[in-house]
């Protein structure tokens, strides 16, 4: 089973929302619609879960990222056994909203490969979907909680996923990315774990082909409709016509974060030429996130044969 999308009434109580404005002309924000919520996400962090119930918006933030980030004395006395900490809860968490607050505080949790990874997705408006959980059974998506610490179930999630037209339809593609140092790229064995991973993932998609199908034609729809101003043209165009949309289950590689001394290294070559055996056209490599388009705003075949 796979679902995403939230409700007209939810996304009308988004838009009366008095931060929602400052939200969406944030060219920071990456807002991602899930199964009957939002994440508002800022460098791989996710600042905000937004939920509607019993016709009220409800939003979350994990409690990391309510510290004070412009607080002059963060050290805190102690009295013997005890921290006196009692009392000066409002001068050490935040208690009113505030976007530029969050976004400082999260930064201490910003990792390099979710750093990276939100470069990439705010040099792409095609982009509409990140984290992408294949189960019902994940943790909260709150952006950096370890799900082992709740006990509940470690979950397959895609990096993100984008509208590309193939031909004159569109449709959705999937991609898993990866910092050049990440050890699932390399492998003693011939065979990187991160192949298999793909692999995994590609045979849910096809299991669930009319899910994701009707899934990706309401996150369009829910996009427009929240009114964000960083959309790319095909997102309209499938809320328009979510019938024309196709899944496409083969899964491209993105690899970011090098330098031109590690591409040319003997063993990197390699472990490369293994993903280009396997990926073909499907991997994408770039020496930097920043506006790493080719491949992701636009598909192009060639993009493997030249990194």
């Amino acid at each position: 089973m796979f679902n995403r999308g939230i409700s007209d009434e939810f996304v009308r109580a988004l838009r009366h929302w008095p931060h929602w404005g400052r939200i969406v002309e944030d060219g920071q924000l990456f807002i991602a619609v899930r199964d009957k919520s939002i994440n508002i996400y800022f460098q791989g962090c996710s600042l905000l879960k937004v939920s509607y119930r019993k016709e009220e918006l409800v939003l979350e933030t994990h409690y990391k990222y309510l510290i004070r980030p412009d607080r002059k004395k963060p050290y805190i006395r102690w009295d013997g056994d005890n921290s006196l900490v009692e009392g000066l809860a409002d001068k050490i968490l935040m208690d009113k909203f505030d976007v530029e607050s969050l976004k400082k505080s999260s930064r201490w949790y910003a990792a390099p490969e979710k750093a990276g990874l939100h470069r990439i997705l705010m040099s792409n408006s095609n982009i509409v979907d990140v984290e992408v959980a294949l189960s019902h059974e994940s943790a909260d998506e709150e952006g950096g909680a370890n799900p082992l610490a709740t006990g509940k179930r470690v979950v397959d999630r895609i990096d993100f996923a984008a509208i590309q037209k193939s031909g004159d339809r569109p449709c959705v593609v999937f991609f898993e990315a990866k910092r050049f140092d990440n050890s699932e790229l390399r492998s003693q064995l011939h065979k990187p774990p991160v192949i298999e991973q793909t692999e995994r993932y590609k045979d849910f998609i096809e299991k669930h082909l009319p899910d994701f199908k009707k899934s990706y034609g309401r996150v369009c729809s829910n996009l427009v409709g929240l009114g964000l101003n960083r959309i790319d043209p095909i997102v309209p165009e499938v809320a328009r016509k979510p019938e024309q949309l196709e899944i496409v289950p083969d899964v491209r590689l993105v690899v970011y974060d090098f330098d031109q001394d590690q591409n040319d290294g003997k063993v990197w070559k390699e472990h490369k030429a293994i993903l280009q055996n396997h990926f073909r056209d499907r991997l994408l490599l770039k020496g930097s996130p920043t506006e790493f388009t080719t491949g992701i705003s636009e598909w192009d075949s060639k993009v493997a044969a030249r990194a």
